[in-house]
């Protein structure tokens, strides 16, 4: 053998699954059957859009125009009050619209004139559609739907959307203002009632307040207490002057008593004793004592000195004094009894009339409270109706279309031709995967060859490796 070059060794060829015919396909024959299917693919793809053009050429036109209405909650802003309790939050969902404006009615209001039978009604309404706009971001209480109409000219499918969005408006507009009828009437019920309560409440306090005499007793109570203060003021100076008065009357008797059987032989020192006890001023003890230095020695008054004289007159003018301030006490004393006993029953009637007002009175006040509260209601009522005629609009009025919905036929044609080539080319690999396979001549046995330098087996065909035996 050569050197440099490896040797090639015959091997026995192997009967075994693993190497049996390989199921690859090659690029030559993906080339090959997509030739051969070429004018099918061609021919499908041609009379596919070839019958898209004639359908969409042959069928009407077709216009879509939209008309939007705005619904809004008509709450008034003063319904934040107490009255709020009679105030209904009036709004309609999107559902509720979408059944309203679908309704027999709201489309016989739209379409009467238009669709005199039910079939062609039924007809119309399927070439309607509602749709909400911007649902998320609205405010609660408010709705923004669009109405879609399709018809043959753009001037019916705008008439279309106008009279159905107008009709679905005054519906809604009706709805809303049914629910507020409803709270209104039932509202002026109760105010009517309520006002029949006040009535009787007010009848039965004028007639409590024939009789009431709370404020002249009032009066009354505080002229007795007024009265009673000074009596008490007065009987406190009288006690105190009977005090000292009884304390003076007590103090002269005693002089006088002490004195009693004994006669001052001189005068002079009866008139000095007068001056310091402070009966006799000493400009008139002066002028006496001058005149008493021209009578006799030992000269008496009645057989009794004169201070004795003058202690006896203080001691009955204390006496009397005395005698009219225990009287005047005494009737004080009567007189605060009977204002005592008369402020009692006054208090005692005042009482009970209190007690008889209690009741009518807190009944007026109830029956009061409650009709201002349902009277607060009837205008915030009556101005949420007046708001309901503004609570539904068509905000934007549709126009008759430019171009019909159904144009681009161009398009669509080209469209249909690619996807009718692809399913035909599809089709064509389909079929030739299934096509029985054709028998191909063999040349010999396959066999093996190991490479000595690298260790690669080589398969061959029997006839080459004899050939190539026979060249060695």
């Amino acid at each position: 053998m050569p050197r440099g070059r490896p040797a090639a060794y015959p091997v026995r060829a192997v009967n075994d699954a693993t190497y049996g015919t390989s199921d690859e396909i090659s690029l030559r024959e993906l080339y090959l059957i997509l030739k051969r299917g070429a004018v099918g693919i061609v021919l499908t793809a041609l009379l596919a859009g070839a019958a898209a053009f004639i359908y969409l050429t042959s069928r009407p036109a077709v216009y879509q125009a939209s008309a939007t209405v705005q619904v809004s909650s008509p709450q008034p802003a003063g319904a934040g009050t107490e009255a709020a309790g009679l105030v209904p939050q009036v709004s309609l969902g999107s559902q509720t619209y979408t059944a309203l404006a679908n309704g027999s009615a709201v489309l016989a209001a739209a379409f009467g004139p238009a669709a005199p039978d039910a079939a062609e009604l039924r007809r119309l309404a399927g070439t309607l559609q509602l749709k909400s706009i911007d649902a998320a971001n609205q405010p609660r209480g408010h709705l923004t739907v669009e109405h879609t109409a399709r018809a043959a000219t753009a001037d019916l499918a705008a008439g279309n959307a106008n009279a159905w969005a107008a009709a679905s408006a005054a519906a809604a507009r009706a709805t809303l203002g049914a629910t507020v009828e409803r709270s209104l009437a039932a509202a002026t019920t109760e105010l009517e009632a309520r006002r029949a309560e006040l009535d009787a409440a007010q009848a039965r306090w004028t007639d409590f307040a024939r009789d009431d005499a709370r404020v002249s007793l009032r009066s009354q109570i505080e002229q007795l207490a007024l009265q009673q203060a000074a009596t008490r003021s007065r009987l406190a100076e009288l006690n105190a002057k009977i005090a000292a008065s009884s304390a003076q009357q007590g103090l002269l008797a005693a002089g006088i008593g002490a004195r009693e059987g004994r006669t001052t032989v001189v005068l002079a020192d009866q008139l000095r004793a007068l001056t310091d006890a402070g009966v006799l001023p000493a400009a008139e003890s002066e002028a006496l004592l001058a005149g008493l230095g021209q009578l006799p020695p030992g000269l008496t008054v009645g057989g009794q000195d004169l201070l004795t004289l003058v202690d006896r007159a203080r001691l009955e003018g204390v006496t009397s004094s005395l005698t009219a301030q225990v009287a005047e006490r005494a009737a004080l004393e009567d007189a605060a009894e009977e204002a005592e006993a008369t402020a009692a029953a006054l208090r005692d009637r005042l009482a009970e009339l209190e007690s008889r007002a209690a009741e009518p009175q807190a009944a007026l006040a109830l029956a009061r409270q409650a009709y201002d509260r349902v009277a607060a209601a009837i205008p915030l009522l009556t101005l949420q109706q007046r708001m309901i005629a503004n609570a539904a609009q068509v905000v934007v009025v549709a126009a008759p279309p430019l171009e019909p919905i159904n144009g681009g036929r161009l398009t669509i044609t080209a469209a249909t031709v690619l996807v009718a080539a692809l399913l035909a080319t599809l089709v064509v690999f389909l079929r030739a995967a299934v096509a029985a396979p054709t028998a191909a001549p063999r040349p010999g046995r396959p066999t093996s060859t190991i490479d000595e330098g690298s260790g690669k087996v080589t398969r061959h065909d029997e006839e080459l490796l004899t050939t190539a035996g026979r060249g060695r």
